[in-house]
């Protein structure tokens, strides 16, 4: 059986809400208060494996349909 993933589910509304440029603009935040990375990844990976243990990765996949 299948979890849902909720990072997968996050990353795809956050897709929605700011047109897309959503980690455009967590990434020009980030840098400006001076971090190397937004940790979007690290979010939606650490999200998927609330619910799925044996969950591997693939950051940058967002899969809307």
């Amino acid at each position: 059986m299948k979890w849902i993933k909720i990072g997968d589910y996050v990353e795809a509304l956050i897709h929605v809400l700011t047109f897309g440029f959503g980690h455009s603009i967590a990434s020009f935040i980030a840098t400006s208060l001076g971090y190397t990375s937004c940790k979007c990844c690290e979010r939606k990976q650490w999200l998927n494996r609330l619910t799925d243990k044996e969950y591997d990765g693939g950051c940058g996949h967002i899969k809307l349909f």
